[in-house]
C-alpha cells in the first residue's frame, strides 16, 4: 500500500505541473490578447482631452429692454446651468435613478452593472441602465452611438481616465446639462423651462422626480405624452430615493401625490414669442458678427432695445392702417378645397394640436369649414378649438361656402362664449415701422409686414423702395446750404427736360402750377415741378456728394429724378436720415442691441450711442420748421391731431405704389411705409398723407401718451423776421397777414416791403436797383444802330434761372418796363394751359437783352434782332 501511495505522488505532481504550465499559458496568452486588444483600443480612443475643451450647444436667448424674453435661437435647446444652481434634490433624483455608486466608483461600477442586470430580469424590461453617469458622459460626447463590444470597451476605458481628469461633481454638471430630456429639451435647465416653466433652483420634489425619469426614454415616460408611464416611473425614483436615504419614505409618499402643473406649449426652433421680424434681424446681425453657427450654439444672452409696450403699438397702428384700407376684405373667398383625403389629414393635425390659449381677437388665422350651423353660420376648427364663422355687415360670407373650405378667419368674439369668426380676405397688402429714440438712437419698435407667420419677409429693413417726395428734405437741406433759404421764391411752371433721346416734364400732383412759390411752401405742399428746378440749380454734382452724409448705403446716380425721390432706400434708412434734422445736425446710428453676454454672465459685448455731426444746427432747425408746416397746413395735416410740436413728410410714389410717412417728435422719430410687395397700386388717391400718416398719428398718440410736451429747441444763429405769406418779401408794418420767417443770422432779407425782389435762386445780399432807359435817338440821326446781324446766345433752359440769380434778380419795377411782348410777372399765366403772356424768365431775358424781345425754343436762348 505504501509503495503504491509512493507511486501516485509522481503522477500527481506530474499532472499538477501540467495544469499549472496550462494555467500559466491560458493566464499568459490571456493577458498577451489583453495587451494586444488594450493597444488596439487605446490607439483608437478619442483623447479625454477633447472632452474637457468640449462646449455644448447652447440657446440664444434674445430679451426686450424690460428682461422679457423675446425668441430663442438653437439646434438644442439647452441653457447651462451651474452645479451650485442645482438644488440638491435634482441632483440626488438623478443618482438615485441613474447611478446610485456615483460617488463611490472609479467611472465603471461592476456591482451596479450586476444589480442592474437582476433588476431588468426581474422587471422584464429595462428599468435600471447599467451604465453609471460618467458612462453616459462619455457615450454621449466621444462615442459612437452603435452597439458592440468594442464600443463597451472604450466606454469603459474612457470612463475610468475622465475620472482621473474630473472631479465628481465637474462630471455631474456636464451630465445634468447634457442629456436629452424630451420635448426638444437638452439638461435640466431646459427641461424645468419646457415642462414646468420655473428655473431649475424653483423645482419641487414631485418635480425633480420626473425630471429624473426620463433619462431612460423620453418620449416614453415624458408628461406632456403619456402621464401614466410619466407617474410610474416617478414611483420608481422616489424608491430609489427612499432607499439611497435622500428622502423619507412618507415625503416619497407625499411627492407622489403632490400635483404638478405642466406648461403647455410646442417646441420650436427657434422660438419666436415676440416682435418676430425685429428677434429675425437680430439673428442676422448675431450672424454676421460671430458666425453662422453662433446664435445656435454659444449660448448667449442678448440684451435688446426694444419695447414691448411700443412694439405691440405699432403691430396694432400697423394692422390698423393696412385693415382700413384692404377694400377686398369684403369679398373674401376660400383659399382652397380640401379633397376627400387632405381634409381628414388637416383636420386631425389641427385637433391634435396641445391645447393652448385662443387666437387673440383681431388675430388673423386659418380655419377649415366643419359643417353649416344655425343662423347661416358655419362651425370651424381652428388649431384645437371649434368655433363659429359667423356672417357680419363688414365681413358678409360670400355664397358657395362648404364643408372641408379652407379659409382665412379673424376672430371677433371676446372671452367666454365660443369663439366667433369673421372671414378674412388674408390680404396681401403690407405695411412696415420704425421707430428711434432720438437721444440714444435705440430702436424701440419695429414692425417687418403685417404677419410674420405669413411672410418673414423684413420690409423695414430689407425692402428698398422708391421714397417719393419723402426725400425732398435731404433736396432742400442741400439748397439751404447752398445759398436757399425758406423764403426764396422759385417759379412753378411747365419745364421740359431732356436728355439723350428722352424728354421729361415734371409735374405736381395736382397737376397744377403755382407760379412763384416760396421754399417752405414748395416743401409744405410738396411742389415736384420746384424741386427738380432747385436740384438742378444747386447742381447734381454737389447733391449727389451731399446725400451720403444722411447714411445712405448705395450710391445716388447723377439725375434731376432723384429729387423726387426716384432712389431706391429702406425705411430704417430713411427713418435715419431725419434723425439729422431731429438732432441738430448730428446723424444718430441706430442701436438694437444693447449688451452681449455668454452663458456665464461674462459681457462680450455693449453697444453705447454714437453720433456724428454732419449738418450745421441751422441747417436742420430750418428743414425742421419747414416740415412742421408739412403738418400744421400741408399734405400731413392728419398728424395735427397729434397735439404736440411734430414734424414730418409724407411720400407717394408714382401710380400711387408706395405710402410713406417719416416724422418726428423732439423725443422719438417714427418712419411708416405703406404698399404691396408687387407691382401694384394702392388705388386712387391713397397717398402717404391718407395711407400712411394715420398710421403715424395713431402710433404716437399711444407711444407719446400724457408725456411732457417738449418744443424744437432752436439753435444760436438763427433769426425771425416778420414775412408777407408765399411773397419771400418782409411784411409792411400795417401787413396784417405776417408770420414770422426763420433765417440763418445774416441770410435774412434787408429790403423794404415794395422794393423786395423775387428770386429764382439763391439769394444774393446785393440789392439790384432797376437802371434807367435811355433816351431814343432822333429818326435819321448817326447815332442810330446799325442792324445788326442775328446772334445767339446758347444757354440750356435749366442754366437760365442761374443767369437770373447771378445778377441778381429782377425788380418788380424793372419787369414791368420790360417790352410790351413780356407782359408783367404778376398777372403771368401760371396755370396749365392757361392763355397768353410769356414767363417771369422771359421778361428777365428781355430786360437783360437791352429791351428787346426773347423767347424760349427748344430749350434754349434766342436774341432776335430788331427790325
Amino acid at each position: 500500500m505504501a509503495k503504491r501511495a509512493q507511486a501516485k505522488k509522481p503522477r500527481r505532481r506530474v499532472w499538477r505541473r501540467i495544469l499549472i504550465g496550462v494555467a500559466l499559458v491560458v493566464v499568459t496568452t490571456a493577458g498577451l490578447a489583453s495587451w494586444l486588444i488594450y493597444q488596439e483600443l487605446n490607439a483608437n480612443l478619442p483623447a479625454v482631452d477633447k472632452l474637457l475643451r468640449y462646449q455644448l450647444p447652447v440657446a440664444t436667448r434674445v430679451y426686450a429692454d424690460d428682461g422679457t424674453l423675446l425668441g430663442e435661437f438653437y439646434t438644442q435647446k439647452r441653457y447651462l446651468v451651474s452645479i451650485a444652481q442645482i438644488p440638491p434634490v435634482v441632483r440626488q433624483a438623478f443618482i438615485a435613478a441613474e447611478d446610485a455608486n456615483f460617488y463611490k466608483h472609479k467611472g465603471v461600477d461592476f456591482l451596479g452593472m450586476t444589480r442592474a442586470l437582476f433588476a431588468n430580469l426581474t422587471a422584464g424590461g429595462v428599468v435600471q441602465g447599467g451604465s453609471t453617469i460618467t458612462q453616459q458622459v462619455v457615450k454621449a460626447l466621444l462615442l459612437t452611438p452603435e452597439r458592440s463590444y468594442e464600443r463597451k470597451a472604450k466606454e469603459v476605458l474612457l470612463a475610468m481616465r475622465l475620472e482621473q481628469q474630473l472631479s465628481k461633481d465637474e462630471i455631474l454638471y456636464l451630465y445634468l446639462n447634457l442629456i436629452y430630456l424630451g420635448n426638444g429639451a437638452y439638461g435640466v435647465g431646459a427641461a424645468s423651462q419646457e415642462y414646468f416653466g420655473k428655473d431649475v433652483g424653483e423645482l419641487t420634489l414631485a418635480e425633480a422626480s420626473i425630471l429624473a425619469g426620463l433619462p431612460q426614454a423620453p418620449s416614453r415616460y415624458s408628461p406632456v405624452r403619456h402621464w401614466k408611464n410619466a407617474k410610474l416611473r416617478q414611483r420608481y425614483v422616489l424608491e430609489r430615493m427612499a432607499r439611497e436615504g435622500y428622502i423619507s419614505w412618507e415625503d416619497a409618499e407625499a411627492a407622489l401625490k403632490a400635483p404638478v402643473q405642466l406648461v403647455k406649449h410646442e417646441p420650436q426652433a427657434p422660438t419666436y414669442l415676440a416682435a418676430a421680424h425685429f428677434v429675425e434681424y437680430v439673428r442676422r446681425l448675431l450672424e454676421e458678427r460671430y458666425g453662422g453657427t453662433a446664435p445656435y450654439q454659444a449660448g448667449l444672452n442678448v440684451y435688446t432695445t426694444i419695447n414691448m409696450t411700443l412694439q405691440k403699438q405699432a403691430e396694432d397702428a400697423v394692422r390698423s392702417g393696412v385693415d382700413a384700407i384692404d377694400h377686398g376684405r369684403a369679398h373674401a373667398h376660400p383659399i382652397k378645397h380640401l379633397d376627400a383625403r387632405e381634409a381628414p389629414h388637416f383636420l386631425a393635425a389641427l385637433r391634435g394640436s396641445r391645447p393652448g390659449p385662443a387666437p387673440a381677437i383681431g388675430k388673423s388665422t386659418r380655419a377649415v369649414i366643419i359643417g353649416p350651423s344655425d343662423n347661416g353660420s358655419f362651425r370651424v376648427q381652428v388649431s384645437h378649438a371649434t368655433g363659429r364663422l359667423v356672417s357680419t355687415q363688414e365681413h358678409p360670407l360670400p355664397p358657395g361656402l362648404t364643408a372641408n373650405d379652407l379659409v382665412a378667419v379673424r376672430r371677433i368674439s371676446g372671452p367666454g362664449d365660443t369663439p366667433q369668426f369673421a372671414l378674412d380676405a388674408d390680404p396681401q397688402l403690407e405695411g412696415a415701422l420704425v421707430s428711434m429714440d432720438l437721444a440714444t438712437g435705440y430702436v424701440k419698435a419695429m414692425v417687418g409686414g403685417y404677419d410674420y407667420e405669413r411672410s418673414q419677409f423684413n420690409r423695414a429693413t430689407q425692402a428698398l423702395r422708391q421714397p417719393g417726395s419723402s426725400f425732398k428734405p435731404f433736396i432742400y437741406a442741400a439748397a439751404l446750404d447752398r445759398g436757399y433759404t425758406p423764403a426764396s421764391v422759385i417759379v412753378d411752371e411747365p419745364i421740359v427736360l431732356t436728355g439723350g433721346n428722352q424728354t421729361w416734364m415734371p409735374q405736381n400732383y395736382d397737376e397744377k402750377f403755382n407760379g412763384p412759390t416760396t421754399l417752405r411752401d414748395a416743401l409744405t405742399f410738396s411742389r415736384n415741378v420746384v424741386t427738380v428746378k432747385v436740384a438742378q440749380n444747386i447742381g447734381l454734382n454737389y447733391l449727389v456728394g451731399y446725400l451720403p452724409r444722411f447714411g445712405f448705403a448705395r450710391p445716388f446716380q447723377k439725375n434731376l429724378s432723384i429729387a423726387l425721390g426716384s432712389a431706391e432706400v429702406t425705411l430704417l434708412e430713411l427713418t435715419r436720415g431725419y434723425t439729422v434734422f431731429a438732432n441738430q445736425g448730428r446723424r444718430i446710428d441706430p442701436i438694437f442691441i444693447t449688451k452681449i453676454t455668454d452663458p456665464r454672465g461674462t459681457v462680450l459685448e455693449e453697444f453705447k450711442p454714437h453720433s456724428e455731426s454732419v449738418l450745421s444746427p441751422e441747417t436742420a432747425y430750418l428743414i425742421t420748421s419747414m416740415m412742421e408746416s408739412v403738418v400744421q397746413r400741408g399734405t400731413g395735416k392728419k398728424v395735427k391731431a397729434l397735439g404736440r410740436p411734430v414734424a414730418g413728410k409724407t411720400g407717394t410714389t408714382n401710380d400711387m405704389h408706395d405710402a410713406w410717412f417719416i416724422g418726428f417728435t423732439p423725443e422719438i422719430a417714427t418712419g411708416v411705409w405703406i404698399g404691396y410687395d408687387s407691382d401694384r397700386s394702392l388705388g386712387k388717391e391713397q397717398t402717404g398723407g391718407h395711407v400712411a400718416a394715420p398710421v403715424f398719428l395713431q402710433f404716437m398718440q399711444s407711444a407719446l401718451g400724457d408725456s411732457p410736451v417738449h418744443d424744437f429747441q432752436v439753435p444760436e444763429g438763427i433769426t425771425f423776421v416778420s414775412m408777407e405769406p408765399g411773397t419771400g418779401r418782409r411784411a409792411s408794418p400795417d401787413g396784417t397777414s405776417a408770420f414770422l420767417e426763420c433765417f440763418k443770422e445774416g441770410t435774412e432779407p434787408h429790403f423794404a416791403a415794395h422794393e423786395e425782389p423775387i428770386y429764382d435762386g439763391p439769394r444774393r445780399r446785393r440789392r439790384v436797383r432797376p437802371t434807367r432807359r435811355r433816351a431814343r435817338p432822333r429818326a435819321g440821326s448817326r447815332a442810330r444802330r446799325r442792324r445788326r446781324p442775328p446772334t445767339h446766345r446758347h444757354r440750356r433752359a435749366g442754366d437760365r434761372s442761374a443767369a437770373a440769380a447771378a445778377r441778381g434778380g429782377l425788380s418788380r419795377a424793372a419787369a414791368r418796363r420790360a417790352p410790351r411782348r413780356a407782359v408783367r410777372a404778376s398777372s403771368a399765366p401760371w396755370r396749365r394751359g392757361g392763355g397768353g403772356g410769356v414767363s417771369l424768365e422771359r421778361a428777365r431775358a428781355a430786360r437783360a437783352g437791352g429791351g428787346r424781345a426773347a423767347r424760349v425754343l427748344r430749350g434754349r436762348w434766342f436774341r432776335r434782332p430788331r427790325r
